[in-house]
């Protein structure tokens, strides 16, 4: 195989905002939560923003477009399938996902896709709330979807999208790829609201989901997290791999479960996107054919990395793999 991953999701242009926590409450926010805006909502919203609040970096961004930056500045071979506004190509750093020839991007036009991060400037674990505009997201999977390209990856590596189109190119995608590819999907809490019946095509084939406890209950409508982890093993599902933020992970799969807590950092300055280098992490620990437990472990080490600064800044890269790969674990710092 060519490439270890190729990811499918959403390109967006993240600005980060330190903001007062009375703002948040002014719109309903709540940290830790994602909400979905339309343009005219934007148009208004942003001048309090700027009033109010304090950008402190803007990056590229999108769940899967950071999970594959992630493995891409670790070391691995990476592609990535998606659509971005052809005026704005330039911000989004797409080197940053793989190789060129390796890239399948559309440049439509329509303005790319934007995340704003505002983080409760007052609240020390550093939370934040996710406001998306989805822009030319929308069209991605219109254009071009060739299953060859994807059949060049170990592992394929799905998130989701606010319009219904582009899940049901997901879907059409993962019906007629071989079983030589395997699956890893985070449907955050956009796909997780739709449920079980919408996503099961998807499910169906997946290798390793990565999930909260709150789209694990928005998901199977289960309350209790064995039954909704019975629930997806049953569907065939290896590994379920539990995001907690701060708590840590936790990994359930062949009948057992492993618990990872957070690696601790001197400093917390940005969590956004925290969870997907997580996934990132514990990807690189299964390409590496690590068991699953070390490669729980690297995930944690992987996201602590990445918390320690704004944006990608501090993801991390190939000397962090290789120091966390070749060294004892009493000799892994964060």
């Amino acid at each position: 195989m060519k490439l270890h991953a190729i990811g499918f999701g959403s390109l967006n242009l993240d600005e980060i905002w330190e903001v007062p926590r009375g703002l948040l409450n002014d719109h309903g926010f709540r940290p830790g939560a994602e909400y979905v805006r339309d343009v005219h909502w934007f148009e208004r919203f942003y001048p309090e923003l700027q009033s109010r609040a304090v950008l402190k970096a803007a990056d590229p961004g999108g769940s899967a477009a950071n999970m594959i930056a992630a493995l891409y500045k670790m070391g691995f071979s990476t592609g990535f399938y998606g659509a971005t506004g052809e005026d704005e190509v330039a911000s989004m750093r797409l080197h940053e996902l793989g190789r060129p020839e390796n890239l399948s991007i559309q440049e439509v036009a329509f303005p790319a896709g934007r995340c704003l991060a505002l983080i409760d400037k007052d609240d020390p674990g550093r939370d934040r709330a996710l406001i998306i505009l989805p822009n030319a997201n929308d069209m991605a999977g219109k254009l071009r979807l060739e299953p060859d390209y994807f059949l060049q990856a170990e592992w394929l590596h799905l998130t989701s999208f606010v319009a219904r189109e582009p899940l049901a190119a997901q879907i059409e995608l993962v019906k007629g790829l071989s079983g030589r590819v395997r699956i890893s999907f985070d449907p955050g809490a956009i796909y997780s609201e739709s449920g079980l019946s919408a996503l099961e095509p998807i499910l169906k084939r997946t290798e390793v989901l990565f999930t909260t406890d709150e789209e694990l209950v928005a998901l199977t409508g289960c309350d209790s997290k064995a039954k909704a982890v019975a629930i997806l093993t049953r569907i065939g599902i290896r590994v379920i791999l539990v995001k907690m933020g701060e708590k840590g992970l936790e990994a359930f799969y062949d009948m057992t479960s492993a618990f990872q807590p957070a690696v601790a950092v001197s400093a917390i300055r940005d969590r956004t996107g925290a969870g997907d280098v997580a996934a990132a992490g514990f990807l690189a620990g299964l390409i590496e054919r690590l068991p699953i437990r070390p490669s729980l472990r690297l995930a944690a080490l992987a996201a602590s990395r990445s918390i320690e600064g704004f944006g990608r800044s501090t993801y991390p890269d190939k000397e962090f793999l290789n120091h966390v790969l070749f060294r004892p674990k009493s000799d892994v710092s964060p």
